[in-house]
């Protein structure tokens, strides 16, 4: 019966989960006694605080929520995308320089907006395609490309900022969102949310999400099918890329309004985003669930470090720590499967 083997899935995947789990906290525990620290305490905070104020918790997973789409849908063809922090950049920038210029010209609100999302949604998957084409057409590894995007688009964009849209006030800053041109944040989060739905339905119920799924599953298979593997990564990675950018453009127009000159605001959340998508299981509605469950232990870290004079480095390991757990044994299943797959 197909619900009884759904229905022992769902089982077998929450146990998995939860001996995680405790594995996960009994190695925290022990570094947090080995530094010093009450564990139970930490732990505590870490939960009771982080988790408390939903709308500081929705927000702050609109980057990672998309940046984890953005990893989940390649892995799913077979793909390891590394480059949602490129493509989380390229969106970011454009959106608000779209949305700064297209507002000082027409003085138009919502134009500008939508503007400034759609475009940091097509820069993103356009970043997306390059990675893509050059895997397809190619066969450059996709990593490879991925990293020196990575650093290449850092570096744009800074330069980008400092040379041509500085802040006339803050010169650490970049040019502001106009206020009337802002998305509220909760907005920003239903968006992303609802991307993660549309993707869900897509991969799960299209030609297309089925004819990604056989590419990751087995390539071969899949080309004697009369699958275009080409196009397949194309696809995979250029929706991927224009999710990230999407993100992108939402964190800077619902939540921080401007990008600083080191860009830390969004600097490894790409990166954040692969922990993300494995701890999702690369299905999208998990990707969302965990990217409020990172958000929320991230900013129970900050009343960590507070309440107890911890420093930054040590909640940052014990969040570490557990993500690991959790994520650990569908990676270890992930890798058994590439390697029988040769």
């Amino acid at each position: 019966m197909p619900e009884a083997s759904n229905y022992m899935r769902i089982v077998k995947v929450i146990i998995e989960e939860a001996v995680s789990l405790l594995v996960g906290f009994a190695v925290a525990v022990i570094i947090l006694l080995f530094s010093g620290y009450e564990p139970l305490s930490v732990i505590s905070i870490l939960f009771s605080e982080g988790f408390r104020n939903t709308e500081v918790l929705m927000k702050q997973s609109i980057p990672v929520i998309a940046t984890g789409l953005a990893f989940s849908i390649p892995a799913l063809a077979g793909l390891f995308n590394i480059g949602g922090e490129s493509q989380l950049y390229i969106g970011a920038f454009t959106g608000l320089v779209s949305t700064y210029i297209i507002y000082n010209a027409t003085g138009q609100p919502v134009l500008s907006s939508v503007t400034g999302l759609v475009s940091g949604t097509l820069a993103g998957g356009f970043w997306g395609f390059i990675i893509g084409y050059l895997r397809a057409r190619r066969s450059v590894n996709e990593v490879v490309v991925a990293i020196m995007m990575n650093w290449t688009t850092y570096y744009l964009v800074l330069y980008l900022i400092v040379s041509r849209f500085t802040d006339p006030i803050y010169s650490h800053m970049s040019v502001f969102v106009p206020a009337s041109s802002r998305i509220p944040d909760v907005l920003g989060f239903i968006m992303i949310a609802g991307v993660a739905v549309l993707t869900y339905i897509v991969l799960r119920y299209s030609s297309l999400g089925y004819s990604i799924r056989v590419a990751g599953l087995n390539p071969k298979a899949a080309v004697y099918a009369g699958f275009n593997l080409e196009k397949i990564f194309i696809t995979a990675m250029s929706i991927s890329g224009a999710i990230a950018g999407l993100g992108g453009a939402l964190f800077v127009l619902s939540v921080i309004y401007s990008i600083d000159t080191t860009m830390s605001a969004i600097y490894g959340l790409g990166f954040l985003g692969i922990g993300i998508g494995l701890l999702g299981r690369n299905n999208p509605i998990g990707v969302v669930l965990a990217g409020l469950f990172i958000s929320g232990l991230q900013f129970g870290g900050q009343w960590v470090e507070l309440r107890t004079g911890a420093p930054p480095y040590l909640t940052d390991v014990v969040i570490g720590i557990i993500v690991i757990a959790l994520s650990a044994t569908y990676t270890y299943e992930l890798l058994v499967s590439k390697l029988r797959r040769g």
